[in-house]
């Protein structure tokens, strides 16, 4: 689909906020996932195409993705992005995935996030909010550090249960710290019959909860899963 730059914006430590104007509305599942065409000279080996998490809500009218900017040299696609200018056209492919709210209402969720592997839930949550329905949700958050940690604004208005995990926290951060392991989550979040645990974040991370969490007990029928190729942590 044909797409157009509109705007970006900071949302946490290093991680930004791109915005698109669709050419004609788009019809998408909150949690679902698109590729962004990127072209440019001289791509490095990671080419010109990127599988991105819609972090926007259907209820919004623009598109966004939120991805993380290393520290050190981005790749010549981020760099590319970082570089857009309002206006300019793209293509997205039409948004997929069925990383997305379960129809059954009533069941409770546990949403796992790892650093920029909350933009699912964050979708999830802002289309909730918007449309005033209630979810039995608990969404636990971690981050190496307390600025990396984005939307909190809605996350602490919108009628969920947040725990935030710091690895590395700094003074006056209030909240759970350390590295957030299945023993935490389970503390954190015990499993009923009917409860769902969506996990999104670094490849490695997602395996393991996952694998942990089954072998704790919980259903592999009651894990939902995301995650993001390329982010070795979080």
């Amino acid at each position: 689909m044909n797409v157009v730059f509109d705007h970006a914006e900071d949302t946490a430590a290093h991680i930004r906020t791109f915005y698109f104007k669709p050419e004609q509305p788009v019809q998408y599942s909150a949690g679902q996932f698109t590729e962004l065409y990127l072209s440019h000279e001289h791509p490095d080996d990671r080419g010109i195409r990127r599988w991105f998490t819609l972090s926007s809500s259907p209820t919004e009218p623009l598109l966004s993705i939120t991805t993380k900017f290393s520290t050190q040299i981005s790749s010549t696609f981020k760099q590319t992005l970082a570089k857009l200018k309002p206006g300019s056209p793209l293509k997205l492919a039409q948004p997929m995935g069925d990383f997305i709210l379960p129809k059954d209402a009533s069941r409770p969720l546990v949403f796992v996030a790892g650093g920029i592997g909350v933009t699912p839930m964050h979708s999830m949550i802002k289309y909730l909010y918007d449309t005033g329905q209630h979810r039995d949700i608990h969404l636990i958050y971690a981050a190496t550090q307390a600025e990396e940690l984005a939307f909190l604004p809605l996350f602490k208005k919108a009628d969920i249960t947040l725990t935030t995990v710091v690895k590395e926290p700094a003074a006056g951060y209030h909240g759970e710290t350390g590295s957030l392991t299945t023993e935490r989550i389970l503390q954190l979040a015990p499993p009923t019959p009917n409860t769902l645990y969506y996990l999104s974040g670094p490849e490695p991370m997602v395996e393991t909860f996952t694998k942990e969490l089954i072998s704790s007990g919980v259903s592999k029928h009651h894990v939902v899963t995301d995650y993001f190729p390329g982010y070795q942590k979080f």
